[in-house]
């Protein structure tokens, strides 16, 4: 069941082809691997964007429904992944991924100097 929606399927292909090159792009860019992590969701989001182009060409029909199914699966899992990559990245740099007395503490600026 084809629709007629060609101009606005594109654009949603386009914002899924942008999304994931923008979070290619924002990785390589970051310095620490940590900082990196924040670009892992654009897919994702991307994923979005391609189960409404799906709808749009398909309609209700089961390559939707699969593709909804995994665009929710991708959503939910990117957090837990970032979250499990963080703390692996954490415990290789310390040796341990507790916060605990005398770790470097990163991008958090010296207090006495607002006061």
């Amino acid at each position: 069941m084809s629709t007629n929606h060609p101009i606005a399927e594109s654009i949603l292909l386009g914002i899924v082809a942008l999304s994931a090159w923008l979070g290619v792009i924002g990785m390589l860019r970051m310095r620490e691997p940590t900082q990196a992590l924040h670009y892992l969701s654009l897919p994702a989001i991307g994923g979005v964007a391609l189960t409404i182009a799906v709808f749009l060409e398909t309609g209700p029909s089961q390559a939707f429904w699969k593709t909804l199914v995994i665009s929710l699966m991708l959503l939910a899992v990117n957090s837990v992944v970032t979250h499990a990559s963080a703390r692996a990245f954490r415990t290789r740099e310390l040796g341990h991924w507790e916060p605990r007395d005398g770790d470097p503490i990163e991008f958090v600026r010296d207090t006495k100097e607002f006061e």
